[in-house]
């Protein structure tokens, strides 16, 4: 039991420290815009125009979802490159929250295994009754 009990222990703090890396990451005040930023290209609909050749109108755009439904927002040639990181530090925001769900949830299990290893059962069972575990 000794050994799995300190396993587990190992563990739980190496988590412990990953996840304060992870809080830590979180905690940077770089401002951040929610979206994506991209380069759409779509055709108009007049029939005399280039983009029924296949040459389709291209324009940046932010798109979000907001209230359940994507939004798409027109981003003028002189703010592009402003909006670029702010975008790009919420992705990096939006994968390191996801990472702490998941660490999370590890360093539960991981309580909850070293909890199950040093439980003791009690009254001890009868000679003549099953194991039940």
């Amino acid at each position: 039991m000794s050994e799995s009990v300190s396993r587990l222990r190992q563990e739980l703090w190496g988590l412990h420290r990953a996840l304060a890396r992870t809080l830590r990451a979180l905690q940077r005040d770089a401002p951040m815009v929610q979206g994506s930023l991209y380069l759409l290209r779509r055709k108009c609909g007049k029939p005399t125009c280039r983009c029924t050749r296949g040459e389709l109108h291209p324009a940046w755009v932010l798109t979000r979802s907001e209230a359940g439904r994507h939004r798409l927002y027109s981003v003028p040639a002189d703010q592009r490159g402003a909006l670029r990181p702010l975008t790009r530090e919420y992705r990096r925001w939006q994968r390191t929250r996801a990472l702490l769900v998941k660490q999370s949830a590890r360093l539960l299990a991981l309580i909850d295994q070293l909890a199950e290893e040093r439980l003791q059962r009690w009254p001890p069972p009868k000679p003549d009754e099953p194991r039940t575990p």
